[in-house]
């Protein structure tokens, strides 16, 4: 036989470092997701926070990061303390503003707030560049505090970007390989801030290479009242859906040279929205269907409509059923109608969701359905 045909011939091995094998008898389940915001945040993970400007995502993100460092209980959730450290590539003067306020109205706090910050403009394009630089800043973070790193912070992604093309996907994969990078160094997670693309329903700006490289997906809409949103639109290893709500509070900080008055915003929780969805076990289509209401009301939600619960988002009901059929590809449509109004009548029954006027909404424990 021809050795250049013979698919068992020897080949040239480059020597490198050989790469991991686990066999079948060795993978065991874990069930361990080491999530250091219960629900919500993975170590090692990526995230990205996202919104249209005045949406008040800076406001939470920076809130959120400060009760990681500080291992404070955070919107009912559990909160395991580590290290953050926080790129402020945009307003610098409003960044430490919003840190300020928040130290003043935690000033009850007994242990330490592992908080760093990198007050300067980080590119994060160029591989040569500075991601080596935010790596060793956070070594010498983690020296400092004597804490590891958790979470680190990047406001904003177009900042980083460093003049960058967010829908090239070239530039984009640059900055996804950076963040890998930093994230393998670290063991942190790496959370961007970041800004709604033009059609609100597609979610963050950018090609879809982010997205595809994102664990978790947090998506802040300000609402028609004071009571803002941030729900969680994607998570690759728990469960997606659930709906943050808060309000910002003014609140003063001091006079500037002029005499006048300087503001800045803290983060409120509302007391009167759960947080926690039902668990009833779902399959088949219901499933699809559930999943379905939740994608259209984390990306076009909105609250206060008629015969919709206070403050709870909730959409046309044509959009559900677009979004169930999209989901539903290869099947007759005829099918796809008889299953989806059958997923409905199943989720309704079950008090899962909520329908009124035309509108539709997921229904939570706390709810009374229908009200």
């Amino acid at each position: 036989m021809n050795k250049m045909s013979n698919p068992y011939a020897p080949f040239h091995i480059v020597s490198r470092e050989p790469l991991p094998l686990v066999f079948f008898n060795a993978i065991e389940a874990s069930v361990d997701v080491r999530d250091f915001v219960q629900g919500l945040l993975m170590e090692a993970g990526a995230a990205v926070i996202y919104g249209e400007s005045n949406s008040g995502k800076t406001f939470l993100a920076t809130d959120l990061a400060l009760h990681v460092a500080a291992g404070i209980e955070w919107h009912g959730r559990r909160v395991e303390q580590g290290g953050v450290l926080y790129l402020a590539l945009e307003g610098g003067q409003g960044f430490r503003n919003r840190v300020s306020a928040w130290s003043d109205r935690h000033d009850t706090l007994s242990g330490p707030v592992h908080f760093a910050a990198i007050p300067s403009q980080v590119n994060l394009l160029d591989p040569e560049a500075d991601t080596e630089r935010v790596i060793a800043a956070a070594v010498a973070a983690t020296k400092h505090m004597g804490v590891p790193i958790k979470l680190i912070v990047v406001d904003t992604l177009a900042r980083a970007m460093a003049g960058g093309n967010e829908n090239a996907p070239d530039d984009m994969g640059a900055l996804v390989s950076n963040m890998d990078r930093i994230r393998e160094a670290t063991g942190a997670m790496v959370l961007f801030i970041h800004h709604s693309g033009k059609d609100a329903a597609k979610g963050a700006r950018g090609h879809s290479s982010l997205r595809a490289a994102i664990d978790t997906e947090i998506e802040v809409e300000a609402g028609d009242g004071d009571i803002r949103s941030a729900t969680v639109v994607k998570q690759r290893d728990m469960k997606k859906g659930d709906v943050i709500r808060f309000t910002l509070e003014v609140v003063d900080i001091g006079e500037n040279r002029h005499g006048e008055m300087v503001t800045t915003c803290i983060v409120q929780a509302t007391q009167d929205a759960p947080q926690v969805r039902s668990r009833v076990k779902l399959g088949g289509h219901s499933q699809v269907a559930m999943d379905a209401l939740h994608d259209v009301l984390g990306r076009s939600g909105a609250a206060g409509f008629p015969g919709v619960p206070a403050s709870v988002p909730s959409v046309p009901e044509q959009w559900w059923r677009e979004r169930f059929y999209e989901k539903t590809v290869g099947e007759g449509q005829d099918t796809k109608k008889k299953a989806f109004q059958r997923a409905g009548a199943d989720l309704q029954g079950k008090h899962l969701v909520g329908a009124n006027q035309g509108r539709v909404w997921a229904v939570w424990e706390r709810q009374e359905p229908g009200q």
